[in-house]
């Protein structure tokens, strides 16, 4: 009676061996499966074809919807798609499943910001610098001084952009929100420096350019603000800084 029980305890156990072993080896599957959708969603991605990229995406979220790596392309597409309510959802929805994902929280943060809702933004950028393991630090730096610019609190927008210079010394985005700190709190030669720096590493700076031409403007130096001025209008012929910097060279005539 007794082996008869034993046996019957062990058939038992292999039984339980075997579904568990099964259930490994289709979720495995069902990982590998998605992995190749998310993939070939981004390789879509990469060439801005953004609808292919979603049916991708979609389609390995289906199959396997516990990867934050494939949540984190989907808000990426929602984002380029302007769908931001699936955008934040993602986002969040990455980070609940990897309470450490670093590019989440900073991305998630630029969302926050765009939409005005500062200290949210604040919070998950810092969020972002928690990890030690995050590779790039230095990008949340610099949004956490852009944010506290759009605060008027200058010293601790420098504090984190000098920071992201230390990571990265050509960091020219950097260097320009450097410069407006500088000029918010009327040191206008440093400001100068800051913003002649940010051209010097990045020719192509429209933005750059537009803030070192106001600031000498300002300050009288005619024939540089108005090189500064045309720079912009070269690089971003139409935009909106373009018409700034037309509004000057007009003053300037």
């Amino acid at each position: 009676m007794r082996a008869q029980l034993r046996w019957r305890v062990l058939v038992f156990l292999l039984a339980l061996a075997f579904l568990d072993s099964g259930c490994a080896t289709n979720k495995a599957f069902r990982e590998k499966e998605a992995r190749e959708s998310r993939d070939r969603g981004e390789r879509y991605l990469a060439a801005n074809h953004t609808s292919q990229a979603l049916e991708q995406f979609l389609k390995a979220l289906e199959i396997y919807s516990e990867d934050p790596y494939l949540h984190y392309d989907l808000a990426l597409t929602y984002d380029m798609k302007r769908v931001p309510y699936k955008t934040e959802y993602h986002l969040k929805e990455a980070i609940k499943l990897k309470p450490d994902y670093s590019d989440a929280y900073n991305y998630l943060g630029f969302v926050y910001f765009r939409d005005g809702k500062v200290d949210e933004a604040i919070k998950n950028y810092h969020k972002a610098l928690e990890n030690e393991l995050y590779l790039n630090p230095q990008d949340a730096h610099l949004n956490l001084g852009v944010a506290y610019l759009s605060r008027k609190e200058y010293r601790q927008a420098m504090s984190h952009l000098q920071e992201a210079i230390r990571l990265v010394p050509d960091f020219a985005a950097a260097y320009n929100n450097l410069g407006q700190a500088y000029e918010g709190l009327g040191q206008y030669d440093k400001a100068k420096v800051y913003y002649e720096r940010a051209v010097e590493l990045n020719p192509q700076y429209a933005n750059a350019y537009l803030n070192l031409g106001k600031l000498l403007y300002r300050s009288g130096e005619r024939k540089r603000a108005r090189w500064s001025f045309i720079q912009v209008i070269k690089l971003e012929p139409g935009s909106d800084s373009a018409m700034e910097a037309q509004g000057y060279l007009r003053r300037l005539k």
